[in-house]
């Protein structure tokens, strides 16, 4: 039974002398999800058997009996080890545990066992059979048929089932089966135990505040390392570890709180390959933009990440570069409750992909955030602040830059973009305008000496336009994306029973960004922008959660990254592995400064009509790795060309190759990632 072995394998511990301890889900704190699956199956095995009674024994086997009692809607007994004052005329028996090495008496009052029962025992383990032969015992005592016996675990290696078939007991059902637990290795009967994924694993991670796990560990910090890991720092996430026993690892794995089953930390940090980068050869991420020195290329967004003072110190003492502050205007805003929504997969709560807000600019009084982004240059000096904007007129767009200058801001960024604004020309209805945005951007650049960065709605078809008649009125910066419009339809995100347009982000997003960015360098480069000697900088926006993210915008020639989504979803501590990961990758390839990386994939952006078309890369099955789910087969029949077959004895796909045509949804659709690629070859004519 899968979900049985599956929490085994999770869960259970192998302990010396033959022990396997299963007290996280069935013998001390019981799961009744899987109770109920455990009773399904145990009714499916045993319904011909037409029994009239369930027998278990207390206190491990009372939750599957009443759970398969209630399915099948039977009365249960269980059998006491110590004889109440209540009960009368009983049966009794002797039974021997070799786990506590105790001899017990076992009884049952003779009213609750009869002649005419047709009766089904249920236990959690099947070991020895001592307690199962006690059993019979006593329903032979009763004149009662015993009829069938079923375990949710055997442990194989300790002859049970042959007692029981010597005893006469003809059916005998274990939903998982033990081969051994030599060296304190569990070995299932027809399993073949996989390594865990530390990439799944991690990503079920809570990345609890003040985690349990690291506080029960005492030498390490399972909680940070599990954090790498999910952040795509895979191999740097053993320096949090390195120093830590099993016996520390299995303390922080019972600390766990997750809410179905603890992280399997043990085995995750195990699978952890050694690093193979030496961080002392780590480079400094120090990198200019419009002649600022920034010590990192990572920059909190303009919005509900940084609305305050509190907040975005608190982002430069985790490690941010900077900050785009939250937009501020001269209308008075009032924001709607609630004003979030999110996209899970499968209802997965707190991990989303894509997220809804309604939010528009800051609440706050206009004197009040420039006296907070004045005392936050002040005080970190070495920090970037930008102060971004919106005005309704040019007096508004004008004065806003000033008190941005006179505050002490290093930039001002204006925004041309925020999709839900309540105030007509405000927002993306003035970036969706060449003519808007160039006025706006050239009477506040001849208002400040500090450089101008407008940023860019996605919602339009050619973002080159607009941004380009920024640039040709003297923007020295390019900001994009802002959020998406969007339709979500979750009932209790509504407002007062109403909804409107508003603006998508997260990780969904990101593809969609990443597509503005290459439109905005690929202008930045054409031969009109090169002949005006037109310059102009880009920062990225748009789904970025891992250091890798945040690089592929570099390398389509942003100078630096913001982050929002993320950080409301996971905090300000997101920045540590931000830097590791992009440090290390840059230590890897040899890269001493950041602004090599910048634009560096540019050039392989070709037009549909230039790429290779007589070429072909076949996918390439692996059958270790292959689970034999069929998901493949299914998918190329009825999403691509039927260039697989699928052998449903064996459980083996096979790849009809005169049919193949490369397109690689097989390996996409993979759950396993059983499928990788061959090399390139030329197409049959």
């Amino acid at each position: 039974m899968k979900s049985l072995i599956d929490r085994i394998i999770q869960d259970g511990q192998s302990l010396d002398g033959g022990i396997l301890k299963v007290d996280r889900f069935i013998n001390h704190q019981m799961d009744p999800y899987l109770m109920k699956q455990v009773a399904v199956e145990l009714m499916t095995r045993f319904a011909a058997e037409k029994p009239t009674k369930i027998l278990t024994v207390e206190a491990s086997g009372i939750a599957p009996a009443v759970m398969l009692g209630y399915l099948m809607e039977l009365p249960v007994v269980f059998a006491k080890k110590q004889k109440p004052s209540t009960m009368s005329a009983s049966l009794v028996t002797t039974v021997h545990s070799f786990t506590k090495n105790v001899d017990s008496p076992l009884m049952i009052s003779r009213e609750h066992l009869r002649p005419d029962d047709r009766v089904l025992f249920i236990d959690d383990f099947l070991a020895y059979g001592n307690t199962s032969v006690a059993i019979l015992d006593l329903c032979r005592q009763a004149g009662a048929e015993l009829v069938g016996m079923g375990f949710l675990i055997e442990k194989e290696f300790q002859g049970g089932r042959k007692v029981l078939a010597e005893a006469g007991v003809k059916h005998v059902e274990s939903l998982a089966i033990i081969e051994s637990l030599d060296n304190n290795q569990i070995k299932l009967k027809g399993l073949r135990l996989k390594k865990v994924n530390v990439y799944e694993e991690a990503s079920r991670c809570l990345l609890c505040q003040d985690a349990p796990c690291t506080k029960a560990c005492q030498t390490g910090d399972p909680a940070r390392a599990i954090r790498a890991i999910r952040f795509d720092n895979h191999k740097p996430a053993l320096r949090w570890v390195e120093n830590c026993s099993d016996a520390d690892l299995e303390r922080a794995e019972q600390a766990c709180i997750h809410y179905n089953w603890p992280i399997r930390i043990k085995e995750l940090v195990h699978s952890i390959h050694k690093e193979d980068v030496d961080d002392s050869t780590y480079p400094d991420l120090t990198i200019g933009f419009c002649g600022i020195r920034c010590e990192n290329p990572f920059f909190l967004a303009s919005s509900a990440v940084c609305t305050n003072y509190e907040m975005v110190a608190r982002a430069f003492d985790a490690g941010w570069a900077g900050v785009f502050y939250k937009t501020i205007c001269l209308q008075e805003i009032k924001e709607v409750s609630p004003r979030f929504d999110a996209m899970h997969n499968n209802a997965k709560h707190g991990d989303f992909y894509g997220f809804r807000n309604m939010e528009q600019l800051s609440e706050n009084p206009v004197e009040m955030d420039f006296n907070i982004l004045h005392e936050l240059k002040k005080n970190y000096p070495t920090k970037v602040v930008v102060a971004s904007i919106m005005g309704q007129t040019e007096e508004e767009w004008i004065k806003l830059a000033k008190m941005a200058e006179e505050a002490g801001c290093d930039a001002v960024e204006l925004n041309f973009s925020c999709p839900q604004m309540k105030h007509e020309g405000m927002g993306s209805d003035v970036g969706q305008s060449p003519e808007l945005v160039k006025t706006y951007t050239a009477c506040v650049k001849k208002s400040v000496k500090i450089p101008v960065i407008p940023k860019m709605t996605p919602n339009i078809t050619h973002i080159a336009e607009p941004a380009a008649a920024c640039v040709e009125a003297g923007a020295d910066a390019i900001s994009a994306i802002n959020t998406i419009k969007s339709v979500t339809m979750d009932a209790d995100s509504e407002v007062a029973g109403q909804r409107t347009v508003s603006g998508y982000s997260g990780r969904a997003v990101h593809p969609i960004a990443l597509r503005y960015i290459l439109e905005l360098a690929q202008m930045k480069n054409s031969s009109k922008f090169k002949v005006q000697s037109l310059k102009f900088e880009l920062s990225g926006i748009g789904g970025i959660e891992t250091w890798r993210d945040a690089l592929e915008f570099i390398q389509l020639g942003c100078s630096n990254v913001q982050v929002c989504t993320a950080v409301m979803q996971y905090g300000y501590r997101i920045v540590d592995d931000l830097i590791i990961g992009l440090q290390r990758y840059m230590a890897k390839r040899g890269v001493s400064q950041l602004s090599e990386l910048v634009g560096e994939e540019l050039s392989n952006f070709l037009k549909p009509d230039h790429l290779d078309r007589d070429t072909i890369i076949y996918p390439k099955f692996d059958k270790e790795l292959c689970i034999g789910c069929g998901r493949c087969e299914i998918s190329c029949s009825d999403g691509g060309h039927q260039a697989i077959v699928f052998d449903h004895e064996t459980r083996t796909p096979r790849l009809v190759g005169t049919k193949c045509v490369g397109c690689h949804l097989c390996r996409l659709v993979c759950p396993a990632g059983a499928i990788g690629l061959t090399k390139r070859i030329s197409k049959k004519q």
